[in-house]
């Protein structure tokens, strides 16, 4: 659990900003899709970086209740929520990157909807 929030402090430094990313996604995307815009890729790329913070903090999230929060899925979304928040305070001090709270929302949705697919697939089994 420790490691994944080491890792979602690392792509939070300037060395995954938006130039830095689409120095490369923007080119496999091209790839992909030779017949796309050069608006079509931007706009994927975008929607690439903002998966990502769903993502994150949803595995974030899965991590905590299935670790230290064992029980306490309130406790892990408000951590999420929490280290989300510190995250994006953090963007203020690096170089090409902007602090959103609209990502902090991203965030915490993500954390939110692995709360809803763990507690359906546990109504399940």
């Amino acid at each position: 659990m420790a490691a994944w929030a080491i890792l979602i402090s690392l792509l939070s430094t300037s060395l995954f900003g938006a130039q830095e990313t689409g120095s490369w996604i923007q080119p496999i995307l091209h790839w992909l899709m030779p017949w796309a815009s050069a608006q079509t890729i931007v706009t994927m790329h975008y929607g690439i970086r903002k998966l990502a913070h769903f993502t994150e903090y949803g595995i974030l999230f899965l991590l905590l209740i299935r670790g230290p929060m064992r029980g306490h899925a309130v406790m892990a979304l408000a951590a999420c929520a929490a280290y989300a928040m510190l995250d994006e305070t953090h963007q203020i001090f690096v170089p090409a990157r902007t602090p959103s709270i609209y990502d902090v929302a991203l965030d915490f949705s993500g954390a939110l909807f692995s709360h809803f697919v763990s507690s359906g697939i546990a109504e399940l089994v």
